[in-house]
């Protein structure tokens, strides 16, 4: 593909060409003829684009697939083992949900029915993280960790608490859904889409008034549905950590942010140039920093697998819980061990 400035420069002296013009006209002629000649520039490049997309999308595939083929083989164990337990989890889940759904459903048991979409929310989210790591997008898989200990930690909550704070986790789905309204409603006409219509806004407004009145105005906020639980206002998702006993994950959650936020500290420190030996500006993947989204992947998935099969304990329930456990145990430590494996001595 040509540059800007040959393109450019070819256009240039084709006109200077046709119309005959001297230097100091053609000077004169240029600044205003840039910004006449941008649009059949780009035109220009995109056509060249088009022209060389086959040969450049062969060669930029061939590289990747080159590259996640060496990025597995030395994580090969790690992956593996990660890939297990995500097996098992979702398998066993599955299970358990035809085992004991249809009880749950006669026992009003909504907290069973919620645990087990968190978990199948849990494994889908620890599915794409190993993707992600496989891709050799370290960060990235961190920053999707993130989201896995949300779920983790809201399912441990709930767990920990009756079937009405289950109750109000539902029915909290129509304070949601009036904020996103109103906010969609804003922006429909910047937006150029299509908006509610006002007899739904209005209907919408009215199921999030009457929830309101049941369970009290702190109901309306972001985490309202807790707020009785924790005898708290106006809670947040650290008070869900604290009182599960989760708090001391904050300082991996704070990193895992870097990774989501635009701060100065999540562009200049990357898990995939933890082996870089010098400054690198990092716009693709990489085959560092793996160990640390890997082991808080299989702990958080650990900590909501165990927990689902708290709710109905048999036998199976109980031999479960211990498989994962053990296929979780020593992940971190595969991880670790490729990881120094390559490390000069």
């Amino acid at each position: 593909m040509d540059s800007f400035q040959n393109i450019f420069e070819e256009m240039l002296d084709q006109a200077a060409k046709e119309s005959n013009l001297s230097e100091d006209e053609l000077d004169s002629l240029t600044s205003g003829f840039i910004h006449e000649s941008i649009p059949e520039i780009a035109d220009s490049i995109i056509s060249s684009l088009k022209e060389d997309s086959e040969e450049q999308l062969r060669w930029t595939r061939d590289y990747t697939d080159g590259f996640v083929n060496r990025n597995i083989e030395r994580w090969k164990n790690g992956f593996d083992a990660l890939e297990i337990l995500i097996i098992v989890c979702s398998e066993a889940a599955g299970e358990l949900n035809n085992t004991y759904a249809e009880l749950a459903v006669q026992e009003q048991n909504v907290k069973f029915g919620l645990i087990v979409r968190l978990h199948a929310r849990a494994c889908h989210i620890s599915s794409e993280i190993l993707w992600l790591l496989k891709g050799g997008f370290a960060d990235a898989a961190h920053a999707r960790w993130r989201a896995l200990h949300e779920v983790a930690v809201t399912a441990m909550f709930l767990l920990d608490h009756a079937n009405e704070v289950s109750t109000r986790y539902c029915d909290h789905e129509v304070i949601e859904s009036y904020k996103a309204m109103v906010q969609y409603k804003k922006y429909q006409s910047r937006l150029s889409i299509e908006g509610f219509s006002e007899e739904e806004l209005i209907e919408c407004k009215a199921a999030r008034d009457e929830a309101i009145n049941k369970y009290g105005k702190d109901f309306k906020g972001n985490y309202g549905w807790a707020a009785e639980a924790l005898n708290k206002k106006t809670p947040n998702f650290f008070d869900l950590e604290e009182a599960v006993n989760l708090d001391h994950l904050r300082p991996y959650y704070k990193w895992a942010s870097q990774n989501i936020h635009a701060n100065i500290h999540g562009i200049r420190n990357k898990l995939g140039l933890a082996e870089a030996n010098e400054e690198v500006l990092l716009a693709g993947p990489s085959n560092s920093g793996m160990t640390d989204p890997a082991q808080l992947t299989a702990l958080s998935l650990t900590q909501i697998s165990v927990g689902l099969f708290t709710i109905y304990s048999d036998m199976d329930s109980l031999i479960t819980q211990h498989v994962i456990k053990k296929l979780s145990a020593d992940i971190g430590d595969l991880f670790w061990e490729a990881h120094c494996k390559d490390q000069p001595s």
